[in-house]
Formats: structure tokens, sequence, C-alpha cells
């Protein structure tokens, strides 16, 4: 399998075997080079060469491209400095009642209801087990009482998969808000919030959409666009330029949302990179990253390695893959994948992550599995 983008795009592979784009993602050559030229051409010049007018229209630049990859409409998307901003604004807009959470989601997703339990909110807990669908677990936990479900559209440490739209009926049937990040899926599968019927979805852009940090999208679902924002700030506004402290009028749509100046040149950046994913198209890179999981679990099945999840699972995403093995340690085996070998993934849940993207192509995975043999050899000595 030979990579769906060219590798010399992405300095770090000249140096290593990348596979940790589910921790922070490479950043191509076209993406940084217009974050560069923004910053020397542009920044550095503040208001001589940056408009009033050129920082709203690099927003809608991002929102048009965000809501192609999102499934969903550019009005409906707001741009923030964090997917964290997102969730809490999302927490915050849920009535009272209780919450289900996935015990090993990330902290993100749960820690905006973490805070609001000591106020009357419980938490009913999910786990991720290995052989038993996830969506089917939270689906039990939803029931009378639940205002919210929040839950990652991919978990980061086991790249279990939940389906969306079975979750957003059965939360929607108890009266309750569905509210997806979406961050360990969008830019590598497909992200249809309008197909799902979730209420929010949120999506970090320094993962798997190759971008900087300091941007993420937020987007809404239509019968929240009129919702009075809990975190309000001046960008959320009709003309934020305007500059009238003594009243405050709401932007229309998920504008509203917005709050202040943000990393432009991380906000174009993410808007370049997110339109090439968007020319590939989520199918063809879904489908790459499912050949290459194949020929990896294949390989590594024979040294005792298996993956939490069967490929043939449908609850299992092709771009994570959770390697576990019942005698070695996994963070004793990243690291030496790292310092030996070059290799770069991560230990998650007691597991060697290994996250696939566009760049990666086979010659990666017979590099890994060859350490995985080497490694394996030394530590059973």
């Amino acid at each position: 399998m030979d990579a769906l983008v060219p590798r010399l795009d992405f300095a770090a592979l000249a140096q290593s075997v990348y596979l940790n784009q589910a921790a922070l993602g490479l950043i191509p050559a076209q993406s940084l080079e217009v974050m560069l030229e923004h910053l020397t051409q542009t920044a550095q010049h503040g208001n001589v060469r940056l408009s009033d007018e050129e920082e709203l229209r690099i927003l809608d630049e991002l929102r048009a491209a965000g809501a192609i990859l999102l499934g969903t409409e550019p009005g409906a998307v707001a741009v923030l400095g964090g997917a964290s901003a997102g969730l809490a604004t999302a927490a915050a807009l849920v009535p009272a009642g209780d919450v289900v959470l996935v015990a090993t989601d990330f902290p993100s997703v749960t820690h905006p209801w973490l805070a609001g339990s000591a106020s009357g909110r419980s938490v009913r807990w999910v786990e991720d087990r290995a052989g038993v669908s996830l969506t089917e677990s939270v689906v039990d936990a939803i029931r009378s009482g639940v205002a919210a479900v929040c839950v990652s559209a991919v978990m980061y440490g086991t790249g279990s998969r939940v389906d969306c739209a079975v979750l957003a009926d059965s939360a929607h049937e108890v009266g309750a808000r569905l509210i997806v990040d979406a961050t360990q899926l969008a830019g590598a599968g497909e992200v249809a919030m309008a197909d799902w019927g979730a209420d929010f979805v949120v999506t970090s852009g320094y993962k798997w959409l190759c971008g900087h940090g300091g941007v993420a999208l937020f987007a809404v679902g239509d019968d929240l666009l009129d919702s009075i924002p809990p975190h309000p700030g001046w960008m959320g506004t009709p003309n934020p330029f305007a500059f009238d402290a003594t009243r405050r009028e709401q932007a229309p749509g998920a504008r509203r949302f917005e709050q202040s100046t943000i990393a432009y040149a991380s906000a174009l950046g993410l808007t370049e990179s997110i339109t090439r994913l968007n020319g590939l198209g989520s199918g063809t890179i879904e489908a790459h990253a499912r050949l290459l999981a194949a020929e990896l679990v294949e390989a590594v099945q024979p040294l005792g390695w298996h993956p939490f999840r069967s490929l043939d699972d449908p609850a299992a995403s092709p771009h994570i893959i959770a390697l576990q093995h019942a005698d070695l340690d996994a963070t004793a085996v990243r690291a030496a994948l790292r310092r030996d070998y070059g290799i770069v993934t991560s230990a998650r849940l007691n597991a060697i992550r290994v996250s696939l993207h566009v760049y990666n192509d086979s010659g990666d995975i017979e590099s890994l599995v060859g350490a995985l043999t080497m490694i394996g050899n030394s530590l059973c000595e």
C-alpha cells in the first residue's frame, strides 16, 4: 500500500516512522506554508495588512470547509480556540439531569460534567469492553432522567467506535441531548452530523485534521442555534467590530458561540488541511487505513499482539489499532520503539496505540513489525 499523499509533504517522515496522528498530528508542508506566509507577510505587520474584514473572512472560510467535513451547514459551525471550550459550552446548555459517559473516554469529554456533579447532576458510567458493542452499552444506560449523552465518536485509547445515529435516536426518545466529540474521527472517517441527528459535534484541529493548536470546530443542531451562549464573547455578535459595550446582540447561527480573537495562522493552516482532506474524501481515507490495519494485524498476531477489537467488529475503527500483549508492558515497548527504531506510537490503556493516516504506507507497517519482533525477542530473553 502506497501513501495517499506525497510523504515528502511531512517533514517528520524523513527521520521517523510516524504512527501517532491520534496524539499530535503531522502538519503538511502546504498548510505550514500558509501559516508562515500569514505570520511573516501579514501578522507581523498588524493592521497595516490585516483588516477587520480580513479577520472575519478567515473565520468564514474555515466554517465553510469545516461544514463539509462535519456534514452540516456553515451557519451551524463556530470556530473556537479549543475543543474543550465547545464541550463546556454544550454542557452548560443542557438542563439538569443525569449524563451518560464512557469511563475510559478522553478527560475533556467527561470533565465538564464532573464539575456539575456538585450541583446535583449524576453520572452513569459505561465501560468500553472488548467484544461488546459500545453503542449497545451506551444505549442500555439511556433511560428516564438522562439529560445528556456525551461521548467520543471514536475512543482515543481503544479505537472503539459508536453509532452516533443510534445514540441520537435513543437519547432523543427520553428528551436527552447527544454531544459528540469527533476529534478522533474527523479527518480519518466520515462525520455526518445532520444524518446522525447529534445536537452538538466538536473536534480539535491538531490531530487527524493536520492542523496546529489553538483552533477547533463546534457544530450546533438546528433547534439549538437560537440558544443564549453561556460563555459569551465579543466575537459572537452580528458585527464584532462595532464594539458596543453597553448591550449584546447574538450573531445568527452558531457564530454566536464564538468568543474572541484566535490563532489566525492556525485557522488558515487548518482550512488548508481540511480542504485537502475533503478533496481526498473520507471513504478513501478510511479504506486506506483499513487495508494498512489488516496488514498490521495479520503480521503481529504471530508475535503475540492482538487488537482490542477484531477488525471485522463493527465497533472497530481502522485508523486506531490498540495492540495488546499478554506478557509485554506497552509503556516499555513504546519507549523501545522510539528510542531504538525511531518509530513513534503511544501507550494507552496498557496497549500500543497505532494510528494510521494518509501519509502511512506498507513500509511503515513492515518497520513496526520488524521492530516488535526484535523487541519481543529482547524482552523475553
